[in-house]
């Protein structure tokens, strides 16, 4: 591991302990992505202790959501496998923070966690019968550590995260990530916590679009708008530009009976390649102009690990933003997604908060464009990822919210601590900003 910079802040925090427990959370109905059904995803809970400079003992929490079909999508190992060497990451990633010596803020002792992550994961692949394990997948398990750093961080100082984001808390700016860094801390561009935030509806593939659709008895695209007033809608494509077109054009002639602002965002979920795409597009122009006048932006269209034609991506781009989102897994990329054609990125809170702040301040002051996701997220996550919606300089209000519809059940604490984040009202939730750590409290 590399070393921390030797001066410190009297904000600056050491880890003593950090505990690691796991969630299994069914997603009823599935959730089809890309065709196939996601049926569980693992919640993680770090517990951390930690001691201040004067000696006072804080506690900090962090949670995540392990998504090995999203994180970890072709392997020998079935899901419950790549699961648990997730569960294992975590663990392993957890204990090397507990044995990292001295004092610092969250990007100091996180770094060298993030600095080393290659090696973690090629150290753990004999439990993947030897395979290389996603660095997707090792993001995913660092998060929630890096998560509990900040929570404790907040907390030992008494004040608000987005207040501590400056010269006066963190040791150096974000320099060592690209020329947009240098003289750059995370704060410089964060936002007013916004006290209302607009969710994102997401839209499988096989959703049913109109009551009794399906024989399982989901409630329908017009029953939610109805019931919840939602006008942000995520749709999942298939990769068929006939299909999509038919599905885009159905969907926004059903929403917009019931509401006349519909906006949309599509996610091929990388099933798409460029020159398909294009066709999608330029059908939607000769015969569905409204529907192409409502798309917001694009979300990583082609497979993860495809380096894209930057002439067609950016052909693409002057007509509809494309987001990367499955294939950013590295900050250094901030440096080249304009040059390669990209629009911006998309944030998640689970990848964690240390990623989350460098990329929306590199990527804000870049000019490039943000949007943020969840990945199902319940209960702490969820509510990490919306205090995270908050704050940061999006490119459009709306957050994902799909846990409601896929795993309600698992929101019940939340709802009971927060029942206003959680219950949406003419498409949106409201959010109280204040208090410590990432949940505000």
């Amino acid at each position: 591991m590399t070393a921390a910079p030797r001066d410190g802040r009297p904000s600056d925090i050491q880890v003593r302990e950090a505990l690691v427990s796991f969630q299994d959370v069914a997603l009823e109905p599935p959730f089809v992505i890309s065709g196939r059904p996601l049926t569980h995803v693992s919640a993680v809970t770090v517990q951390m202790s930690a001691v201040t400079k004067d000696g006072r003992i804080v506690d900090g929490t962090g949670a995540g959501m392990l998504s090995a079909p999203w994180a970890w999508p072709s392997s020998t190992l079935d899901l419950a496998g790549r699961d648990q060497v997730m569960r294992e990451l975590v663990r392993d990633l957890a204990a090397r923070l507990n044995e990292a010596a001295g004092f610092g803020d969250p990007f100091t002792l996180w770094r060298p966690l993030y600095n080393a992550l290659d090696d973690v994961l090629e150290e753990a692949a004999p439990r993947a019968n030897g395979e290389r394990i996603p660095r997707l997948a090792g993001l995913l398990a660092l998060g929630p550590v890096d998560n509990a750093l900040h929570d404790a961080w907040s907390r030992a100082a008494g004040r608000p995260l987005r207040e501590m984001y400056t010269s006066e808390y963190l040791r150096e700016d974000l320099g060592r990530y690209g020329a947009h860094g240098v003289g750059l801390h995370p704060s410089d561009t964060l936002t007013s916590p916004r006290g209302t935030l607009p969710i994102q509806h997401a839209l499988g593939v096989g959703d049913p679009l109109v009551p009794g659709e399906q024989a399982g008895g989901e409630r329908s695209l017009e029953e939610w708008i109805r019931a919840e007033g939602v006008h942000h809608l995520k749709l999942k494509l298939a990769g068929d530009p006939v299909a999509d077109q038919e599905r885009l054009r159905d969907v926004h002639r059903i929403a917009s009976r019931q509401r006349a602002d519909i906006r949309l965002s599509l996610d091929p979920n990388e099933a798409y390649t460029l020159p398909r795409l294009a066709a999608l597009f330029d059908d939607l122009e000769r015969h569905d102009p409204e529907v192409l006048s409502a798309i917001d932006y694009l979300e990583q269209p082609i497979p993860r690990d495809e380096h894209a034609d930057p002439v067609l991506l950016r052909r693409l781009a002057a007509r509809v933003p494309v987001l990367l989102d499955e294939g950013y897994t590295r900050l250094s990329q901030l440096e080249t997604l304009q040059e390669q054609g990209w629009s911006g990125v998309v944030i998640k809170a689970v990848k964690g908060q240390s990623h989350a702040m460098i990329t929306q301040a590199i990527a804000r002051r870049a000019g490039m464009k943000l949007a943020i996701q969840d990945l199902t997220a319940v209960d702490l996550a969820l509510e990490h990822s919306l205090g995270l919606a908050s704050v940061l300089p999006v490119s459009w209000p709306a957050v994902e919210y799909n846990s409601r519809q896929y795993a309600a059940a698992a929101n019940g604490e939340l709802a009971a601590r927060r029942p206003e984040s959680v219950a949406v009202r003419d498409g949106q939730v409201t959010w109280h900003p204040g208090g410590l750590g990432l949940f505000g409290d």
